[in-house]
């Protein structure tokens, strides 16, 4: 495994990058209060355990807040996606789009956060009942970011898709808020510097 030289200590390196997660799941997230999604029962294949998925109507927003792990590869890019399920719905909504959105800012410490900007997580639906759908199209630049930025997030389901269902157990599900990043090392060699 190739090593890096600093200040008399060697710090580990993969020999390539390698993709990783940066999970936020559900429970983590904060709620508006006026716009929250709900907690909406979802049976796969309409036999066995019934889970509870939270449902986004148009409009529904939850925020969240997370810091770049000191694996991640600095300067390059955050990949934001969504992990979702149209539930019973996909034959009903196959073709159809999720608007799902991402307003976020980003900071280094000792940086300034900036004005938000925003990330278009649109999917469509792929028209199988329960299906694990996944939407990534978009990144957050990591150009001038260091390890341990923290990043302010507002997910939400934006007006304008064209997903038919408006009731709760016809709404389009979220399963998991994910980033994935660029790791090249297991962490950093300071606390917060890679190096």
């Amino acid at each position: 495994m190739p090593h890096r030289q600093t200040l008399n200590r060697t710090i580990p390196y993969w020999p390539t990058d390698q993709w990783e997660d940066l999970r936020i799941v559900p429970g983590a997230f904060i709620f508006a209060g006026a716009t929250d999604p709900v907690l909406n029962n979802w049976q796969p294949g309409g036999a066995g355990a019934t889970f509870k998925v939270y449902v986004f109507a148009n409009a529904d927003e939850v925020f969240f807040t997370c810091q770049v792990p000191h694996s991640w590869r600095e300067g390059t890019e955050l990949r934001p996606h969504i992990h979702w399920t149209p539930r019973n719905r996909g034959v009903a909504e196959a073709g159809k789009t999720v608007a799902w959105k991402l307003d976020y800012s980003i900071a280094s410490p000792d940086g300034v956060f900036l004005a938000s900007s925003t990330v278009d997580l649109t999917d469509a639906c792929s028209g199988v009942d329960d299906m694990h759908e996944f939407s990534v199209s978009g990144s957050i630049p990591g150009t001038g970011l260091i390890v341990s930025a923290i990043l302010m997030g507002r997910l939400y389901r934006d007006a304008g898709d064209t997903w038919v269902g408006a009731i709760a157990a016809q709404l389009p599900a979220l399963l998991e808020f994910d980033i994935h990043y660029l790791a090249n090392s297991l962490g950093s060699l300071r606390e917060l510097s890679k190096v």
